[in-house]
């Protein structure tokens, strides 16, 4: 019969035929999910044995949500930063005194609605818009520095397979070579910390403010309750108590007590919009008249006022 030729594999001379020689395939990359469970499996190799099962046990759930999150984070994030993109060029382009205008007359008619948040705004504006607008504008500066060394970092290809080198590392490595990449983009960290602590600031003062200005508003309504919430009990809970069962008949003042702080919550918060929509609307006339005045004498209308 036909002999059959055996190769032994052991010996390093030992020539294969044409067809069992070994393909070369493209090198494994990385997508989003497989870099995210891979991470999991080293913190639940690192964590504590209780955690560890819980990470390994977590993992077939919280891998697709992740990932199906990052994917809606990618597709929306692009849209918002047009759309800022948008409405400050049309900011830009429109004329400061005709915008001035337009926010006194919504100062006019949504003060009191919005007492909370215009006056965030103002304070804002009063204590660290001007320090705030230079340290945004440096944040900005640094933040499309790094995007464009990220971008850079994820075409190139230094081995010429075609397939970016970001793709073919593990998680370890592509989160320690994205830190670098951000590092080095940033040209003056100690600008940055700067500006970032000017945001902080900012911030603080903003939160000073109301907490100052709206906690007379609660204060007030607590000690008006307080004065009447001994005669509401006084008065509703000898109605009320035979109708309860004994069990809940202890509860009864408590609710009482907090309905009735509650209620002086709301008025008190009531009051403070009415007092701040008068304040916005003689603030957000004086915007829209002088804005429109200065807007008018511009233009060769400077008879009319």
């Amino acid at each position: 019969g036909d002999s059959v030729m055996t190769v032994d594999p052991k010996k390093t001379d030992a020539v294969l035929p044409d067809d069992t020689h070994p393909t070369t395939s493209h090198p494994h990359t990385f997508t989003h999910e497989d870099r995210l469970a891979l991470l999991i499996d080293e913190c639940s190799k690192k964590a504590p044995p209780v955690l560890a099962e819980y990470l390994r046990k977590a993992s077939p759930i919280v891998t697709p949500v992740v990932g199906l999150l990052m994917k809606v984070i990618f597709f929306v994030a692009p849209l918002y930063v047009w759309l800022f993109q948008r409405i400050y060029n049309f900011l830009a382009a429109l004329p400061w005194e005709l915008l001035k205008s337009a926010m006194g007359l919504g100062l006019c008619f949504f003060g009191g609605g919005y007492c909370a948040s215009i006056a965030a705004a103002e304070a804002f504006y009063m204590t660290g818009w001007a320090t705030t607008r230079a340290q945004l504008q440096l944040i900005y500066e640094d933040v499309l520095a790094m995007d464009d060394a990220q971008k850079r970092d994820d075409a190139r290809d230094d081995d010429g397979d075609g397939v970016a080198d970001v793709k073919k590392i593990s998680t370890d490595e592509f989160l320690q070579r994205k830190i670098r990449v951000a590092a080095g983009a940033v040209k003056d960290p100690q600008r940055l910390s700067a500006a970032l602590g000017g945001l902080y600031v900012g911030w603080l003062s903003v939160q000073g403010v109301l907490r100052v200005k709206f906690a007379k508003t609660i204060n007030l309504a607590l000690a008006i309750s307080q004065f009447v919430e001994y005669y509401v009990c006084r008065a509703i809970l000898p109605l009320l108590s035979p109708l309860l069962a004994g069990e809940f008949r202890a509860w009864l003042p408590v609710a009482l007590k907090s309905i009735t702080k509650g209620l002086f919550v709301y008025f008190a918060w009531k009051l403070q919009e009415v007092v701040s929509a008068a304040q916005s609307a003689m603030r957000g006339g004086l915007l829209f008249s002088r804005g429109m005045c200065t807007w008018l004498n511009k233009h060769g209308y400077p008879s009319l006022f």
